[in-house]
């Protein structure tokens, strides 16, 4: 779609000078050539600048082509805001001396620089002591896997007694830190304010629910699915992938966010009973043959073709809608989209495959056979 168009600074010169011939009424204009000209030049300049500020303005309008500040404007008129991003959160254990009492506000560094602070006062029943902390900084650097040493910082005043350090502990999940999400960027917000433009809210449709996830975790839902329960009208089935975790299934900790989201009367449609789980993954394995060439770069490409079926096609069963079929052409089109590959036979799976309600394929082992 084109945009504002600007007259070239020649052009409107020539429309300037016109200007004064025609304000004579007919006459000719006897005016100094050099002065007739360098009026019209800066005629001309002043009306270029007034036509930038007008394309410029004309790009404000639309929430497509808006500026940062702009856009929040449009953002905040359909009652929606830039993710601020979240801090990663969990525990850390440290030794300590039994009975001490280690207030809150005690600094943690990891080993990049990172730094984390203790948002409780804790006393250690033991020999060692369970301390709840968030990193210091949002977004997804913060996340650290269970095990990971931190260093208390030199510049914290760390009551006598407690250890120099301390290890991530293993959340719900296995995982240890997390939770943190980088701030949605810019172009994340304007796909947010345009999906609303286009599809407004319609008091609990599918796209509404899918709309509520993705404000719930901004920059992290991948996608959507919702249906109903056999036999009640009233509970609604929610289940979502996310950008974030291996296989895009949703951590306990995000279930648990997105559940209380859509929970609240402010967005929940009064007789909606919502349940939202993260949907059940069944890997499916992939067996190739005869594969020609075969070479360690083609099986990366297909490993990548593979992966990439399932990111674009992969949705878990329904209860109400039905099975998802995952069809094996599907694969044998991966194989053959694999850079360098000139010849294969897809061994498994031999027929298309079928989910259930909630079961959701992800690729699983690839192997090659003779």
């Amino acid at each position: 779609m084109a945009g504002y168009s600007i007259r070239a600074l020649a052009d409107l010169s020539r429309a300037a000078r016109s200007y004064f011939t025609g304000a004579a009424g007919g006459a000719v204009a006897s005016v100094w050539a050099n002065t007739f000209t360098v009026f019209a030049k800066v005629l001309g300049l002043l009306t270029y600048e007034h036509e930038l500020r007008r394309r410029w303005l004309s790009r404000q309008i639309f929430a497509s082509t808006a500026d940062e500040l702009w856009l929040a404007r449009h953002a905040f008129e359909l009652g929606l805001a830039q993710g601020a991003g979240v801090a990663a959160l969990g525990s850390v254990t440290a030794a300590a001396t039994p009975g001490l009492a280690i207030p809150a506000g005690l600094t943690f560094v990891r080993d990049d620089g990172l730094t984390y602070t203790t948002l409780a006062r804790a006393i250690a029943a033991g020999p060692t002591v369970t301390l709840y902390v968030e990193a210091d900084a949002v977004g997804e650097a913060g996340n650290a896997p269970a095990g990971t040493v931190l260093a208390l910082s030199p510049d914290t005043a760390a009551p006598d007694g407690l250890g120099a350090g301390g290890t991530v502990d293993a959340d719900e999940d296995g995982g240890g830190l997390s939770g943190g999400v980088d701030p949605e960027d810019l172009e994340s917000l304007r796909a947010r304010v345009l999906a609303r433009k286009r599809e407004p809210p319609h008091g609990g449709s599918a796209r509404d629910y899918a709309a509520w996830l993705a404000a719930a975790l901004p920059g992290v839902v991948r996608a959507v699915f919702v249906d109903a329960y056999a036999n009640d009208a009233r509970s609604v089935w929610v289940v979502f992938t996310v950008a974030d975790q291996p296989d895009g299934i949703p951590s306990a900790g995000q279930v648990t966010i997105a559940q209380a989201y859509l929970d609240d009367p402010v967005r929940r449609p009064v007789t909606a009973r919502v349940f939202v789980a993260a949907p059940a993954p069944v890997a499916v394995s992939v067996a190739i043959g005869g594969l020609t060439p075969d070479t360690p770069d083609i099986r990366a490409a297909i490993a990548a073709e593979l992966a990439a079926v399932f990111v674009d096609r992969a949705e878990p069963g329904r209860p109400t809608l039905g099975p998802f079929v995952l069809s094996a052409s599907w694969l044998n089109e991966a194989v053959s989209r694999a850079t360098g590959e000139d010849r294969h036979r897809l061994v498994s799976p031999s027929g298309d495959l079928t989910f259930g309600a909630g079961q959701y394929p992800v690729l699983g082992a690839v192997s090659y056979v003779p």
